[in-house]
């Protein structure tokens, strides 16, 4: 409606320029559109376009009448194709072109033309934070993942969370699952949360490439992102810990699943009290004499988790042995171990240096997200 009364005040303005048989069925429209005689305005739009030998200034004015009574009956597409003919006639200034290119925008996107409103916000409106908005929405709307997924990289450092959730929600309902990932990945970069982050290693986990080698790497991570778990992982994990020689890891896990009320409780109440004993043995227990360097690692997690901080250079040794038959998986737990330690900066040293691509590779740079 503020585009109807600017079309009828320019209407208004110049009818000393308008000759008697154009000004009158216009001014006319003016009284119909007032009184929302939406059908009795348009057709006195029609008398005046059908007088013969008009100047561009009478055909811009009625232009601009009937766009204003299109947009006050909420005919958008009409409206849209109002306002192009408008900024088309190359007569009106450029504040006035950017208004009816604002009105087009608006008008296409009511109307359910969702490519003509990006064509008309790349042409006028880049940058424009309202038809930005308008813009990626239209994106979406056409299942344009990655245009959208462009156009929100384009929008600032980092782009707003809003903007990736759309990015995700596109990707996701084309089933696009790298694309996916990219956008899930992003938010746990930019807007880390433990919803981000079970999201992301659930898609992770999923990959191939991840062995179950890696699995307690993988809850390691769970537990550093605040992710929650559940019994039966909690039980999993447990016993991965003890097998992997790591008993402290071992009572650190289970003692979490007490803690947050996962354990403690239900039919497997007395298996868990088992389970617990069980590591509490383990850990009272003596370190294993050993010589070989994969066992040495062992020991000096195990240190790690105990929190003395002497086992990293057990660890680091015994990948600097090149003993080692898997060193990528080493080098990624050391990277966790000065994690938790405190050790930031050799952390995300070790995790970027982590050798053999694949599975630690990817969990490596995961880690390096973790906030």
């Amino acid at each position: 409606m503020l585009l109807a009364g600017f079309c009828i005040c320019a209407a208004q303005a110049h009818a000393d320029a308008l000759r008697p048989a154009i000004a009158t069925p216009l001014a006319a429209a003016e009284r119909d559109l007032s009184a929302r005689e939406f059908s009795a305005a348009l057709h006195q739009v029609a008398k005046a376009a059908a007088v013969p030998g008009q100047s561009g200034f009478e055909t811009l004015t009625i232009d601009q009448v009937r766009a204003a009574i299109d947009a006050a009956r909420q005919d958008y597409p009409a409206a849209a194709a109002d306002y192009a003919a408008l900024i088309n006639t190359g007569q009106l200034p450029a504040n006035q072109v950017h208004l009816m290119a604002e009105a087009e925008a608006s008008s296409d996107y009511q109307a359910g033309n969702y490519a003509g409103t990006i064509a008309t916000v790349k042409t006028y409106l880049t940058g424009e934070p309202q038809f930005t908005t308008l813009l990626l929405q239209s994106y979406l709307k056409l299942g344009q993942c990655d245009a959208l997924a462009e156009a929100v990289g384009r929008v600032g450092s980092p782009p707003p969370e809003n903007d990736l959730q759309m990015v995700a929600y596109c990707d996701a309902n084309a089933k696009n699952t790298a694309g996916y990932t990219q956008a899930i990945s992003q938010l746990v970069a930019d807007y880390p949360s433990p919803a981000y982050w079970s999201q992301l290693l659930g898609l992770e986990q999923a990959n191939p490439d991840f062995a179950d080698t890696l699995a307690l790497d993988f809850f390691r991570l769970k537990l550093a992102a605040g992710v929650a778990v559940t019994e039966p992982e909690v039980m999993e994990m447990t016993q991965a810990a003890l097998q992997a020689g790591l008993p402290n890891e071992a009572a650190s896990i289970i003692n979490a699943g007490y803690a947050a009320g996962v354990l403690g409780s239900g039919p497997d109440a007395d298996r868990q009290t088992r389970l617990k004993a069980l590591v509490a043995k383990r850990q009272a227990a003596p370190a294993p004499a050993a010589t070989d360097q994969a066992t040495l690692f062992d020991v000096g997690f195990n240190e790690v988790d105990g929190g003395n901080a002497a086992g990293l250079a057990l660890m680091a040794n015994a990948i600097r042995s090149g003993q080692l038959t898997q060193p990528g998986p080493a080098e990624l737990e050391l990277g966790i171990a000065y994690h938790e330690a405190g050790q930031q900066a050799n952390a995300k040293a070790m995790w970027h240096a982590v050798q053999g691509g694949g599975g630690p590779a990817e969990l490596a740079g995961l880690w390096l997200d973790l906030k």
